[in-house]
């Protein structure tokens, strides 16, 4: 059971990982007149995950985490609307945007660290923590939003916090990869159970 729910954390970190730098280079390359636009397309985005993390919870078992990702869906169809009602602010809303979903993303790094990497006795599991931390003080600044005086730096900002994002995301994937034991420990093992 374990080992099938790190497939899904990893199947779903190679996701985000990708979808972050996707991101994080459109926006660090796109020029301020094409903002409105992207924030257009990041509110469609958003509505259309929340839609289909929505259609999974209606075809899921309703366990607590099923519970836990809906209520997440809800909060994300919730800041879809609120983007795509609030164009005129389109940076400031993207900001506020991307920083919940740093924070959010900071905070399932954080729960991954403390649950698979260190029960998997990685060496170092201690620094995905300090990185999960890091990622959410990122997004708590996108939240706050210290880069409101122009246009450029903040999409900068929001840029460089995607591509750090996307390299935690990776990060947690070397982290919680499956560990195989070597053929010598397997052996010790069953020496000592018999």
């Amino acid at each position: 059971m374990i080992f099938e729910a790190l497939d899904k954390i990893k199947r779903n970190a190679i996701f985000s990982t990708i979808l972050l730098i996707a991101l994080g280079v459109v926006i660090l390359i796109c020029p301020t007149s094409y903002a409105p636009t992207l924030v257009l397309g990041f509110g469609y985005t958003v509505a259309v995950i929340a839609i289909v993390m929505m259609l999974n919870f209606l075809g899921s078992k309703k366990s607590l985490m099923d519970y836990i990702k809906f209520v997440g869906a809800v909060a994300l169809a919730i800041g879809a609307i609120c983007i795509l009602v609030y164009r005129q602010q389109t940076l400031l809303v993207l900001a506020i945007a991307f920083g919940v979903l740093l924070i959010l993303d900071g905070l399932r790094t954080l729960f991954h660290s403390f649950t698979f990497a260190r029960r998997a006795h990685r060496r170092a599991w201690w620094v995905l923590t300090i990185l999960s931390l890091l990622l959410m003080g990122v997004g708590v600044m996108l939240f706050i939003n210290p880069w409101t005086s122009t246009e450029d730096t903040l999409l900068l900002a929001i840029g460089l916090a995607l591509v750090f994002a996307s390299a935690v995301s990776g990060l947690r994937l070397i982290w919680t990869w499956p560990v195989r034991k070597d053929k010598k420990n397997a052996d010790e093992e069953v020496v000592e159970n018999a």
